[in-house]
């Protein structure tokens, strides 16, 4: 095989494997999500909010939304878990769920303009 085939079958990998890591799932940069403030009065809530956003980022709809459960059992005025339960929810398709968990993050986080600010949220809480 002469080089210029072996670039080009490397070039072909490299394209190949870029668009299979990316098949069916939304860019990293496009999913809305808020990881906890540094300082959260309950850790464990923080730190289940934070794994919850792992998976989030990684279209895990159904592995994130129980994480974002736990979180808010821990903590039920932690904002940041009802905002990012509420974009697994709606991932999942699941938008009456959805809306209740950005209404949740919106009452607890009034005074949070990466919540308030959403667009995700607005849409939902404008219907």
């Amino acid at each position: 095989m002469n080089l210029k085939k072996i670039g080009s079958l490397i070039v072909f990998l490299i394209a190949l494997s870029m668009l299979t890591a990316c098949y069916g799932k939304a860019a990293v940069s496009k999913i809305p999500h808020i990881s906890s403030p540094s300082g959260w009065p309950d850790q464990a809530a923080a730190e289940k909010n934070n794994e919850g956003v792992s998976h989030l980022l990684q279209s895990h709809w159904d592995v994130a939304a129980p994480i974002f459960k736990e979180s808010i059992q821990l903590s039920s005025s932690f904002p940041e878990p009802y905002f990012n339960l509420g974009v697994a929810l709606d991932g999942m398709g699941k938008h009456d769920e959805a809306k209740e968990a950005f209404t949740n993050a919106k009452k607890f986080g009034s005074d949070d303009p990466r919540i308030v600010g959403s667009e995700l949220l607005k849409k939902y809480l404008a219907s």
